[in-house]
């Protein structure tokens, strides 16, 4: 328990030396929360890269292209418009806020805050990615099945 002389520091500081002190906090987190991010996109990939050597057994063309702080699975749906169609899932993390987004198709992207919600585990990611997959594969399909 602080004393009433912490409490009169506290209390005196200024605007700019609490921001400062926040910003310093969140830098801390996001420092902190960037191992578990990486573990999460780690397994992403290995999920994403998992489902892509299934499909390619089935002989349909699927990609898995990964980065440092990024991985994006492609695989070739049903004929559209006098074409085929692209089918797409990706997951960016953002090294500066410890965020990693998940876009699947054109929705809206899903975010992944490790450094705000600490009790996301690195296995949420690679269900939700995984959950994502098996609903495209599903998709394709249903509309062209092989």
């Amino acid at each position: 328990m602080p004393n009433w002389r912490d409490e009169l520091i506290d209390a005196v500081k200024t605007k700019a030396e609490r921001e400062a002190e926040e910003a310093e906090k969140h830098k801390q987190r996001v420092s902190e929360a960037m191992t578990s991010a990486e573990a999460a996109l780690k397994l992403g990939v290995e999920a994403l890269t998992f489902a892509s050597e299934r499909v390619k057994e089935k002989g349909k063309a699927s990609e898995v292209t990964s980065s440092l702080h990024a991985v994006k699975f492609t695989m070739q749906g049903p004929e559209a418009n006098g074409g085929p169609t692209t089918m797409m899932i990706s997951a960016d993390l953002d090294p500066a806020t410890a965020i990693i987004k998940v876009t699947y198709q054109d929705a809206k992207a899903r975010e992944f805050d490790f450094a705000r919600d600490r009790h996301i585990a690195s296995a949420d990611v690679e269900e939700y990615l995984g959950r994502r997959v098996v609903e495209l594969i599903r998709a394709a399909q249903k509309a062209a099945p092989w």
